[in-house]
């Protein structure tokens, strides 16, 4: 399946030279997308510059109801340049605002102040309609490639089966890296 990739217009991590190339569409309220979420992060400091981490919206809303609303939370800290920030604060306390759907916005708007974003701009955003149209064209394109749960793993273009931990992710990317020079 084709993805396509523009790394300087989406959150990626890492080196938009590398050799290996890591898409994740990810719910923030999917509890296995948050198993995986310590896992990348160490592969992250592992392996540096030699990957790059693309991380794109796939929200299941209607498995997740508050999956829309953390994407658009991550989305709009992005507009401040904290979206990495809101991304592990999301996933890191995810226990405790999923099981709360009505009080969901007020948490995030308290990780909005805590790390340091304006938070009426920040709201405005959260419920703007570019933020709105950039998470549903994330999600769009997972369709369009597939995607049909979360999370899901494309490694140079290719959707993998869901690696069983992490000695088997950093297999797969070891392979992908090939010999090393």
């Amino acid at each position: 399946s084709l993805i396509d990739l523009s790394p300087e217009k989406e959150w990626s991590r890492g080196n938009p030279d590398a050799k290996v190339t890591i898409v994740e569409y990810s719910d923030f309220q999917c509890p296995a997308c948050a198993a995986y979420y310590p896992i990348l992060k160490r592969l992250m400091d592992e392996f540096g510059d030699q990957v790059l981490f693309i991380y794109r919206y796939f929200p299941l809303r209607q498995v997740h109801d508050s999956a829309d609303l953390a994407s658009r939370t991550a989305e709009a800290a992005g507009r401040q340049g904290k979206f990495w920030e809101m991304h592990d604060m999301l996933f890191e306390n995810q226990l405790k605002w999923s099981i709360l759907p009505f009080t969901a916005g007020i948490i995030f708007d308290g990780y909005a102040k805590s790390i340091g974003l304006d938070v009426d701009r920040f709201k405005k955003d959260r419920n703007s309609k570019d933020v709105k149209d950039r998470v549903e064209s994330d999600y769009q394109s997972g369709v369009a490639v597939g995607v049909n749960h979360t999370p899901t793993f494309f490694v140079n273009l290719k959707q993998i089966q869901n690696p069983n931990g992490y000695d088997d992710f950093r297999n797969i990317i070891i392979q992908a890296l090939g010999p090393q020079s």
